[in-house]
């Protein structure tokens, strides 16, 4: 197109020279006609690309790449809408300020954006600041994201639907777009729907392909497996009147004679139980259904045609008009559709009824006549003396089978007796230094080889060594999910790779469990050890396949380089596991060396286990009672009993200065219990002094008591010791309570539902807030967590999530208490909300039993 712009301006060339504005005028033209070749260029290449693109994220940038070469396009964004779910996927984003994650979007998240007014009007919009402040005024859209100069959008439009949108924004006042930057788009977003409908049509075809071969594939496999049965069946010996022969060949023997004097395409042999009333299909062989079809499996007797047999003890000979006759009057159920003639006859021996044998026919050119009923009649004698003849044959065949094995077990075993006992010593010697799973030396080789390194380097101290203890991150993990046995097979798979990761020279052993230990002898620095460490640490980051599966395992290390102040290696192995727990505690997943400071820890640590311990037998854990309103009045109806030491030795210790320690060491379950019967006798006092019968205390109990078979009893020895009525109990939990031992916690909830006590999740929405966990376990009360409530009137996520789970909560007949209150926002947001009961320091804060009973007299 340049080219024949300056064909056509060779005859101004003189004019050009005489004349400077004829020139500049030619100048502009030219670059008017440089500007449409580019476009041109760019449209050529969008077509192209709706044509060859198999990628539609490629394609989108591609787009993009485009347009940004004939106009500003450096804020751009594609999104596809779902009118029949409304939704918005935001396939393809670029801009300056705002910054959006590609995923699907609900509609309404789009409401009032220019976005959600051009895919509702179908119609492109060049939105410029005076449109946009007059759509605003038209209350046809307001504020969203960061505001722009100007915004073009244009719907993407497929059969007069509208399928998405795709939109430039400039945040400058020095870029505006034009008309002709609507036209580009336009046209742009015709060959996006092209491309798009394309790729679409084609993932559509290449699924359906994919299924009809899955289909195919089922057949064939279907089909290989009906093959099979057949060829092993006409292996075996021909029939004789011989009872020992294969019973399975006498059926499709009959079924060959029966065949050569009717039509047999379709035949059975059902065998009938007395018993437990079942049928099993024998033999049987169809033209319409399979081996696998429900109609020859093992079944109780119901309403079908083979029951019409055995029930009469008769021949039956049916057509189709006569199966359809017995269906209407509700003898039967509804023949198939393909059944064309039904012939069948009981098959008795000596007055017992043992089966049935059954002809099918689908074809309208055969149908059985008495002529067949008689002849079939005959053989059946046949079938059901050869079937009672194999049922005593079976039955002595087996009791000699069994006689005959017993006697080679016990020749076996004391034919094997020495051999198993040499094994068994040579074994135990192995199992006295070696650890069973794995074959690694064990604790007590590891000790020796340790102590051994310890003597060396006394009497050479240049000889240097470390210590290396290994604990698996997250095995625990594996085993609960796959199994002791995938378990098992880790920690074979661990052991094998850590000797190939270490020297030669080093020793790998197994303390147990999880915990390995490695020797690192004859060092020449400590940055080698750390390599080896290092080495670990990555190795064990990388996945292991269990099963079929990868799980990633990861593993924490104590470091210990020798020392002259060790002189045994059970203490070098304490404070290689001293620096192992503190590389747990800085991540996991990482190596720490022993420092003294360490052990310093460690130490305080078991001194306030001890002052614990003391504390739970002097009774010093008292209840502090946050009151629980009811929201919409304000009245208390109850109070959360939390725990609080005031220590003889330390004064008074916060919650989070003991707790973590006390749920490790499992010290918590005596403090849970200390906490309710103090509670009880709390609220028990405050009955008889105030009258306030309808109070009651809910406490917090430690997930490991939902373990125990014992709670509902604990609790019940509290309640019966402390005099209060068990629904003035509640007990609060956790979902970490639910993820374990499912069926002892639901029993132990069960029995605290039948006593009384009702049932509160704590902390509700920050853990796996599973739906079932509400369906199975017996809850009368969620606990909305804090993290969600402070502040909730300027988080919207945080006010959809509540409204959720208060709307979740009606649905379940469950009551909800919003936790952490600090303000009336907050407690008026969560009342609009439908949420009845409430707590939190803007209507309480936690208090000793005392003050909390001068409150209640005063407030009375």
């Amino acid at each position: 197109m340049v080219k024949k712009l300056t064909d056509s301006l060779d005859p101004l060339k003189p004019l050009a020279n005489s004349n400077t504005d004829l020139a500049k005028e030619s100048i502009v033209l030219l670059n008017k006609y440089q500007k449409l070749q580019d476009r041109y260029t760019a449209l050529l290449k969008l077509n192209q690309l709706s044509i060859d693109c198999a990628d539609l994220n490629a394609l989108f940038e591609q787009v993009h790449q485009s347009i940004a070469a004939v106009m500003s396009a450096n804020n751009f964004y594609i999104v596809l809408y779902d009118q029949t779910l409304s939704t918005l996927e935001l396939v393809y984003h670029v801009d300056e300020k705002d910054e959006l994650e590609l995923r699907v979007y609900p509609l309404h998240h789009f409401e009032g954006s220019m976005t959600n007014f051009v895919i509702e009007s179908g119609k492109a919009l060049l939105a410029t600041p005076e449109v946009v402040a007059q759509l605003e005024q038209d209350k046809k859209i307001k504020s969203v994201g960061a505001e722009s100069i100007d915004w073009l959008g244009v719907p993407l439009i497929h059969d007069g639907f509208v399928i998405g949108l795709m939109a430039v924004q400039s945040y400058s006042a020095e870029t505006r777009y034009q008309e002709s930057e609507l036209d580009l788009l336009e046209f742009t977003a015709q060959h996006i729907v092209t491309a798009l409908i394309r790729l679409q049509d084609r993932g559509r075809l290449k699924a359906a392909v994919d299924a009809r071969t899955r289909e195919l594939m089922q057949q064939i496999r279907d089909r290989e497996k009906a093959e099979l049965l057949q060829e092993s069946l006409y292996r075996i010996s021909e029939l004789t009147n011989d009872p020992d022969l294969d019973i399975d060949i006498f059926y499709s023997m009959v079924h060959n004679i029966v065949g050569q004097l009717i039509n047999a395409e379709n035949f059975y042999i059902a065998k009938y139980n007395a018993v437990d009333e079942e049928l099993f299909f024998a033999y049987f062989l169809d033209q319409k259904l399979n081996t696998n079809d429900e109609h020859y499996q093992p079944r109780k007797l119901s309403n079908r045609f083979t029951e019409l047999v055995l029930r009469s003890g008769e021949t039956v000979l049916l057509d189709q008009q006569a199966m359809l006759a017995l269906h209407q009057q509700g003898k039967t159920i509804k023949p198939g559709a393909n059944v064309v003639s039904w012939l069948g006859v009981p098959l008795i021996h000596s007055g017992e009824m043992l089966g049935a044998m059954v002809l099918q026919s689908y074809q309208q050119s055969i149908n059985f006549s008495e002529q067949d009923a008689e002849l079939l009649r005959f053989v059946s004698r046949h079938v059901a003396s050869a079937m009672n003849r194999r049922t005593i044959a079976n039955d002595e065949r087996k009791a000699h089978e069994l006689l005959e094995y017993q006697v080679k077990l016990r020749t076996a075993a004391l034919e094997d007796e020495i051999k198993q006992r040499k094994i068994a010593e040579e074994k135990l010697q192995h199992a006295a230094s070696h650890d069973i799973l794995t074959g690694l030396p064990n604790r007590a080789v590891f000790i020796n080889l340790l102590n051994h390194a310890i003597a060396c380097n006394k009497r050479r101290p240049e000889f240097k060594f470390a210590v290396l203890f290994l604990d698996l991150d997250r095995f625990k993990v594996v085993n609960d999910s796959f199994g002791h046995h995938a378990g098992d097979s880790l920690l074979k798979e661990i052991s094998t790779a850590l000797i190939d990761v270490v020297r030669d020279k080093d020793t790998v052993a197994r303390l147990g469990g999880d915990e390995f230990v490695i020797l690192v002898e004859d060092i020449e620095s400590n940055e080698g050890t750390y390599e080896i460490a290092q080495r670990i640490t990555a190795l064990m980051s990388l996945p292991f396949t269990i099963e079929n599966q990868s799980v990633f395992i990861g593993t924490s290390i104590g470091v210990l380089f020798n020392n002259e102040r060790y002189k045994s290696a059970d203490t070098m192995l304490r404070d290689a596991d001293i620096a192992m727990y503190h590389a747990k505690d800085k991540g996991k997943g990482r190596f720490e060396v022993f420092d003294s400071s360490m052990h310093k820890k460690v130490q305080n640590a078991m001194l306030l286990e001890n002052d614990i311990r003391e504390g739970i037998d002097n009774k010093e854990f008292i209840p502090y009672f946050q009151p629980i309103v009811e929201m919409s009045g304000g009245k208390i109806i109850g109070f959360e009993a939390l725990a609080r030491w005031q220590s003889d030795k330390r004064g008074f210790v916060f919650p989070n200065d003991f707790i973590p320690l006390a749920e490790e060491t499992n010290l918590v379950i005596a403090i849970d219990l200390q906490i309710l019967e103090k509670s009880c006798q709390q609220l028990k006092l405050w009955q008889q002094r105030l009258g306030l019968d309808h109070l009651y205390v809910s406490c917090n109990l430690y997930c490991n008591h939902f373990f125990s078979l014992s709670l509902p009893q604990d609790i019940q020895t509290i309640i019966d010791k402390t005099g209060v009525q068990s629904h003035q109990v509640r007990v609060e939990l956790t979902e970490r309570a639910l993820l374990e031992n499912s069926d002892i916690v639901l029993d132990n909830m069960r029995a605290l539902k039948k006593m009384g006590v009702k049932i509160l999740l704590d902390d509700f929405g920050t853990g796996y807030s599973s739906l079932s966990y509400l369906h199975r376990f017996p809850m009368d009360v969620l606990k909305i967590d804090r993290s969600f409530i402070n502040n909730v009137h300027e988080s919207g996520n945080h006010q959809a999530i509540i409204k959720t789970i208060i709307d979740l909560a009606a649905n379940l007949n469950m009551s909800t208490v919003g936790e952490g209150i600090e303000n009336e926002a907050d407690a008026e947001l969560l009342r609009n909300m439908g949420c009845v009961y409430g707590q939190g320091y803007y209507y309480y804060k936690p208090l000793p039993g005392d003050e909390i009973e001068t409150f209640l007299l005063n407030k009375s």
